[in-house]
């Protein structure tokens, strides 16, 4: 059996310039082959930025993806819509060792966005039908693919995880609220 629980994968998720601009980061490097850091920026619905991406890019992003995004929320939980307050961009670096727990997102987080960047091949993210890891489906890593979803409390369990090769390089986005 496999995990039935809404999701969208949609390849060739980002513009090749934006693409670009975010692999950037593939030279950093983490303190240890188990870690995770985080590269936090955030967009407000105001236009307001915050963050280590460059402005004008977190700008083209929010003006190229925010009415995409809305409709994915719109189709996926059109309820949450009008609670919109901001939008998170997170370069996710992920050690080739690390094992990231199974969990459901954050309740202020409306719609999460996984956007594989770099290298060309490693571990994807990993769907459950309960907390347990039972029914594990793997979407699998492409270059520029999105795993798109809605939390839904007691139903998204997910994970990742590295590869055993090399650093897992991700951006993340959420729609999120103030709650």
């Amino acid at each position: 059996m496999s995990v039935t629980w809404p999701h969208i994968i949609e390849d060739n998720f980002l513009t090749e310039k934006q693409f670009k601009h975010v692999t950037q980061y593939s030279n950093l490097k983490l303190k240890s082959d188990t870690d995770v850091a985080i590269i936090k920026n955030k967009i407000w619905v105001d236009g307001k930025t915050e963050g280590t991406l460059h402005p004008n890019f977190l700008l083209e992003f929010d003006n190229n993806y925010s009415k995409k995004l809305r409709s994915y929320l719109e189709k996926l939980a059109p309820e949450r819509v009008p609670s919109i307050k901001w939008t998170e961009l997170n370069v996710v670096l992920t050690g080739k060792n690390c094992k990231y727990e199974i969990h459901e997102d954050m309740p202020n987080k409306l719609l999460s966005v996984v956007i594989y960047l770099y290298p060309e091949k490693n571990a994807g993210t990993i769907l459950y039908s309960d907390q347990n890891g039972n029914d594990k489906t793997i979407v699998d890593w492409v270059q520029n693919r999105a795993l798109i979803f809605a939390r839904e409390e007691g139903v998204t369990w997910h994970s990742y995880e590295g590869d055993g090769v090399s650093t897992r390089i991700a951006l993340v986005v959420n729609l999120r609220s103030d709650i």
